[in-house]
């Protein structure tokens, strides 16, 4: 067990696959004090931010010792994180990485993880690759976690795109 971990979330089922995970192999128990960090700029519109962010409320209410920070929603953030970058799914994950190493650097946190790493929206290659060259500048234990877990729907309020405005229009047209 490691004790306190910090884990970056995008929404509730992904959220749910990952404690699931880390309790099976013994990495947190009941007694870890886990944080939740719902740091997603790039979701898009508002409308589905507050829909995911409600659903990940709802999941916390059976939960104990879990605390869920959630920073100013800031789209802004996102766009200016993917302007330069070749791909945009890169500069979004890499945005939302560094703010989960920052934040856990700031708040005395050594261990954490991300939901990402079990969505099926997502690259698991790169967010890997991505959160490596993080933890080489920060030092942290980044854990990666089995992506058997792919998120699977568990009830709740489930999105049928990864969350940016792109992803969405993408959706649309399909």
């Amino acid at each position: 067990m490691i004790g306190d971990i910090l884990i970056h979330t995008c929404c509730a089922d992904c959220l749910l696959n990952t404690l699931k995970y880390l309790r099976e192999e013994g990495i947190v128990n009941m007694d870890s004090r886990v944080v939740i960090l719902f740091f997603n700029p790039n979701i898009h519109p508002r409308s589905e931010f507050l829909e995911r962010l409600n659903t990940v409320k709802k999941v916390l209410l059976n939960e104990k010792n879990i605390e869920l920070v959630i920073p100013d929603y800031t789209p802004k953030e996102y766009f200016k994180g993917i302007e330069r970058k070749e791909e945009r799914c890169v500069g979004c994950w890499e945005l939302r990485l560094r703010n989960l190493f920052e934040y856990a650097k700031e708040n005395g946190f050594e261990n954490i993880t991300s939901t990402l790493l079990v969505s099926h929206y997502q690259e698991r290659g790169k967010i890997l690759q991505i959160a490596k060259g993080l933890n080489e500048k920060y030092g942290l234990n980044f854990i990666d976690v089995d992506s058997r877990h792919n998120c699977r729907n568990t009830g709740f309020y489930k999105q049928n795109y990864c969350g940016c405005c792109y992803s969405l229009m993408e959706r649309m047209t399909r």
